[in-house]
């Protein structure tokens, strides 16, 4: 299995596996030691299920780290190909979900220049206003100072990341130092 880095096209896809594989196997460790347990002493009264009682305090954490990105779905090959390299002066990020005070909010693209954030989601049921206040002040507390936008439409998020790449210059070249140091940023705050 290919591995993905955060903010790559195909990382959510790959972390719901990853997650999945470390939550299964944990489970069965602890049914491995609780039936050895039952094999070895004959009954369920042992130090193995001692054992394996302890060792159900991780697996839930495996678990629900696991249960998190079942609702969130990855980027559509689509919406990758419409900003896949298509904005000078812009990094695009992909398949990411954002944490916060009240409930994870997955977004399929995100497109960060030096003073702005623009991020588009399929959801539904995103909170524009949970979204865009929690990251600006998680940015904030890293010394950062950008504004940030969550759009629901691909057709305006694309627009907009196109007027903001025509003020960008030209080239194409690496991304600023600004620009980096945001991505760096915002990444830590996804799952």
């Amino acid at each position: 299995m290919k591995k993905y880095a955060k903010g790559e096209y195909g990382y959510l896809k790959y972390k719901k596996k990853i997650s999945l594989i470390i939550m299964l196997t944990s489970f069965l460790v602890i049914l491995g030691v609780f039936i050895t347990g039952i094999i070895v002493n004959g009954s369920k009264n042992n130090i193995f299920t001692v054992m394996a009682a302890v060792l159900t305090l991780p697996a839930a954490k495996f678990a629900v780290a696991y249960f998190i990105l079942i609702p969130h779905h990855s980027t559509p090959l689509e919406v990758y190909n419409e900003t896949y390299n298509k904005f000078q002066g812009l990094y695009c990020c992909y398949d990411l979900i954002f944490s916060n005070k009240e409930s994870p909010i997955g977004t399929q693209a995100v497109c960060i220049s030096d003073t702005l954030i623009i991020a588009y989601t399929d959801e539904e049921k995103a909170n524009k206003k949970l979204f865009e206040s929690s990251v600006k002040e998680f940015l904030q507390r890293d010394g950062l100072s950008v504004n940030v936008n969550l759009y629901t439409d691909l057709k305006s998020f694309t627009s907009k990341a196109k007027y903001i790449s025509s003020g960008s210059g030209d080239s194409k070249n690496e991304p600023s130092h600004r620009i980096l140091k945001n991505k760096e940023s915002l990444l830590n705050m996804c799952l």
